[in-house]
């Protein structure tokens, strides 16, 4: 999230939570319920599509394609005129349609109570307050069934165990945990702060014990704290993933070591000098790709930070906003009334964001998808789709965007044995559009299904799940 840079305070932090929060208070469980006890998995035939199988060889689209699902997973796909399915599964008839994989988004914040009391200094906030399936069903419902979330806590361990338990309809969800220096920018339980080498090798042994996937860094590290880390999680066989810390200092090269594998923003770069400097460009491509880094772009995020600086008005008529959490955007929105400064220092970073991703392209670094969902302006799956429009206005090809938000997503999570690809085997995490998404990504929005590991949610049934959010919030 872009804060060092423009200058957020804590009190336009507590907000852009106290928003959020109040987004996982608008979201019904009823609806859901119900949905997930008609949704499970069955044997399932979709005949006569177009499957684009973002493999990475051919085939790579099958057209007039059947795909037979058994047991959550993809049993056979092959053309139509010579598939062979058993009597009495259900039957899909996709004439017209196109089948991907689902979605990934490289980059959320998942809320919880503890998080909310730390954050809005409010114990009043009782356990329950944020139900876990309200948080997830904006994924669900855009076809985003994979996630990264940031800034995991011991509560996101137990949200990720309730997935995959069946107990909540949700997305794939891994998680980083937060390890800052001092003063940490938030709250110790939010995040871990090491101060000295010592600290930071504990911290990353802290980290792997408790379950967690990967370590995420963040801005106010110190470079020998920052390395024992990175040189720790490297033992632990853990992944690093996050902020450039120490910007505008001048010693960015010095944090691309050896498992810094992931940056969590394309505005990392952006913010190592003021102003953002387009021709260290060609430096930054150099040492990302020397050391086998990856890039999360989050081009929505700055944005929909300008949008809200220069028309703060589109905040009223934007429909993918829930209405509780469209009143909280309106009246406390840090961006809002900035002024001209802060305007032309956020285009900068937009202009230089676009830039680097295309440079990054052009050099094969990977530029993966993700969002930052929780800041303002950033609504919970629905931004997922803005972030696809927005690589895609880099110049990246159409194909090269839902690679991003795919196949090079799970191939990065190390998962793309599993899915992330539409081929026999694999998991079942399936998207059933009504638009080719290869002539505009933009189609990725048009969703007909979505088929989270076998189980069958028609569009009818996700508006279901997301119209009492509407109701509710609206009285």
């Amino acid at each position: 999230m872009l804060v060092h840079g423009i200058g957020l305070n804590a009190c336009a932090l507590r907000q852009s939570l106290l928003a959020l929060l109040l987004l996982a208070l608008s979201l019904g469980t009823a609806a859901v319920a119900q949905e997930r006890s008609a949704a499970q998995a069955a044997a399932l035939v979709i005949e006569h599509v177009t499957v684009l199988t973002m493999r990475a060889e051919e085939p790579r689209r099958l057209t007039d394609a059947t795909v037979i699902i058994r047991d959550g997973r993809i049993a056979s796909v092959g053309a139509s005129r010579q598939a062979v399915a058993p009597r009495g599964l259900k039957r899909i008839d996709a004439t017209g349609k196109w089948l991907m994989p689902a979605l990934t988004d490289m980059h959320v914040h998942t809320p919880n109570d503890r998080q909310a009391r730390l954050y809005l200094h409010d114990q009043r906030v009782r356990d329950g307050t944020i139900r876990q399936q309200d948080i997830f069903t904006p994924y669900i419902a855009n076809g985003v069934l994979q996630v990264l979330d940031l800034q995991s806590m011991s509560e996101t361990v137990g949200q990720r165990v309730e997935i995959e338990s069946g107990l909540v309809l949700g997305p794939h969800l891994f998680l980083a945990a937060m390890i800052d220096g001092s003063p940490p920018l938030w709250p110790v339980g939010m995040t871990r702060v090491a101060i000295t080498p010592a600290d930071g090798r504990q911290a990353v042994r802290d980290v792997a014990a408790e379950g967690y996937d990967f370590v995420k860094v963040y801005s106010a590290l110190d470079l020998d704290t920052f390395s024992a880390i990175v040189d720790e999680a490297r033992r632990l066989n853990m992944r690093v993933i996050g902020h450039i810390p120490q910007r505008r200092k001048g010693i960015t090269e010095k944090f691309f070591q050896p498992g810094y594998d992931l940056v969590a923003h394309a505005e990392e770069y952006a913010q190592q000098t003021d102003p953002p400097d387009l021709a260290a460009i060609p430096r930054y491509v150099e040492m990302t790709q020397r050391n086998g880094t990856s890039l999360i772009a989050t081009l929505t995020l700055d944005e929909r930070i300008l949008e809200q600086a220069s028309h703060p008005e589109t905040l009223r008529t934007r429909p993918e906003i829930p209405e509780g959490l469209r009143s909280t955007w309106i009246e406390h929105n840090p961006y809002v009334g900035r002024g001209p400064g802060f305007i032309q220092y956020v285009q900068r970073i937009i202009e230089f964001n676009q830039q680097l991703v295309r440079a990054f392209v052009a050099a094969g670094i990977p530029v993966l998808a993700g969002t930052d969902s929780q800041v303002p302006g950033v609504v919970p799956g629905f931004a997922l789709h803005d972030e696809l429009e927005a690589l895609a206005r880099t110049g990246m090809s159409n194909e090269q965007v839902l690679q991003a938000t795919t196949r090079l997503a799970c191939e990065w999570l190390r998962v793309a044995d599993d899915r992330g690809t539409v081929e026999p085997g694999k998991r079942a995490d399936l998207l059933l559009l009504t638009a080719d998404p290869l002539q505009d990504v933009a189609n990725t929005r048009r969703i007909a299904a979505v088929i989270l590991g076998g189980r069958y949610l028609p569009r009818a049934q996700l508006d279901r799940m997301l119209v009492p959010a509407q109701q509710r919030a609206s009285r």
